[in-house]
């Protein structure tokens, strides 16, 4: 008897409303098995890869594919040419996101294929990722922090994510850290230190560089984010990967903000009068969406209503700051305010954002304040000669 013709496997392109949601939905099917995964609202993942609701495609253009054995999705794959990215950074880079796939290297190799090749034909020389869609957003495959749950927007992949892209020939690019800090694992009296260290060094700043913390003012959004924006171009810019944000991507920014920020938690540094330091924290509202299990309705709502308040863990979204700001220390002002807020409301966990493994200079001034890295994200790349 003759061996079994191994089963082919069929990439499309997703062109049509109907693929969109088959593309967004394969993730829950894929990540079924894994207890700590998050499901996004399906409505946000649809407007993310959906050129004309999205304001990132308004600098950029993406291909969607799907792969399919015996007729069912295995897999699927985003080709981005980011043109923001590449006039900023004066290369030729071409992206790949939104990776997921079942364990099979035939079909991780069927995908990666056919997005170089889509980046072959556009010019790009370079192809990384994942990012989905952007430095901006979402990013990385986890190499490290299984046991942790994902905030958002962060991504929370199978560790065989990191052999499908090895296995093509996909190099390391970069690392990007997530920091915690668990409040319960301290003692009172060793938080009672480090808050009365916190406030000591405040204090110092305070008086010696005249820093002054406020508020962010939510009559006046959007000329404070017009200052985010200025504040993370000047301090960010040579970050590695970094890419300004738009005026379109800054208004959807606003867009979420107003239903979800705490503007006690969305802090500037000003010296002599001037913002030269900012901090957005946030309820890590993945908490609810995993009650919510990803859809708004029938019940959804009703849960986002009724859990939200009770949120524990807060993540630190953002934070910019300028030669100046670090050089006076205006950091340690914004994380007094910031970390007197969560011990005055209770909350037991705290995580950083995205963090470069090259930024020293950011991660010695988190581990100053005894946070830890829990998850480490690995992004890759391939140069296509």
């Amino acid at each position: 008897m003759g061996q079994a013709k191994p089963v082919s496997i069929e990439i499309q392109l997703v062109e049509t409303n109907q693929q969109r949601r088959e593309f967004v939905r394969l993730a829950r099917r894929i990540n079924s098995d894994q207890s700590l995964w998050v499901p996004n609202l399906e409505r946000e993942c649809l407007a993310e890869i959906t050129p004309g609701k999205n304001p990132f495609y308004e600098h950029a253009e993406a291909q969607l594919f799907l792969a399919y054995r015996q007729g069912q999705a295995v897999g699927r794959i985003a080709a981005i040419e980011n043109r923001r990215h590449n006039e900023h950074w004066q290369d030729k880079v071409g992206f790949f996101g939104h990776y997921e796939a079942i364990d099979d290297l035939e079909v991780s190799k069927s995908l990666f294929s056919v997005a170089e090749q889509w980046l072959r034909d556009h010019g790009l020389d370079n192809m990384r990722g994942p990012t989905n869609p952007s430095m901006n957003a979402s990013v990385g495959f986890l190499s490290e922090g299984y046991e942790y749950s994902p905030t958002i927007p962060m991504p929370y992949t199978p560790p065989y994510y990191l052999r499908h892209a090895e296995a093509y020939g996909l190099k390391s690019a970069i690392e990007v850290l997530v920091y915690g800090f668990k409040f319960e694992e301290h003692s009172q009296s060793e938080k009672d230190r480090t808050w009365q260290r916190v406030q000591r060094l405040s204090q110092r700043v305070q008086q010696r560089a005249k820093v002054q913390v406020r508020t962010v003012r939510m009559d006046r959004l959007d000329e404070e984010l017009d200052i985010v924006r200025s504040l993370c171009n000047v301090s960010l810019s040579d970050n590695w990967g970094f890419v300004p944000m738009s005026s379109s991507e800054l208004r959807a920014a606003r867009d979420e903000l107003k239903n979800f920020v705490d503007p006690r938690m969305f802090l500037f540094a000003e010296i002599e009068g001037q913002p030269q330091a900012v901090f957005i924290g946030c309820p890590d509202y993945n908490e609810v969406l995993k009650k919510m299990d990803g859809r708004l309705f029938p019940t959804g709502w009703w849960t986002y209503l009724r859990h939200r308040r009770r949120i524990q863990k807060h993540v630190i979204y953002v934070y910019a700051a300028t030669t100046k700001a670090y050089a006076v220390g205006a950091g340690v002002v914004l994380y007094e305010k910031f970390f007197g807020e969560c011990l005055s409301r209770g909350i037991t966990h705290l995580e950083t954002g995205y963090v470069l493994d090259s930024n020293t200079k950011m991660r010695n001034s988190i581990e100053n304040f005894g946070a830890e890295v829990w998850k480490r994200y690995q992004l890759y790349e391939k140069p296509l000669p």
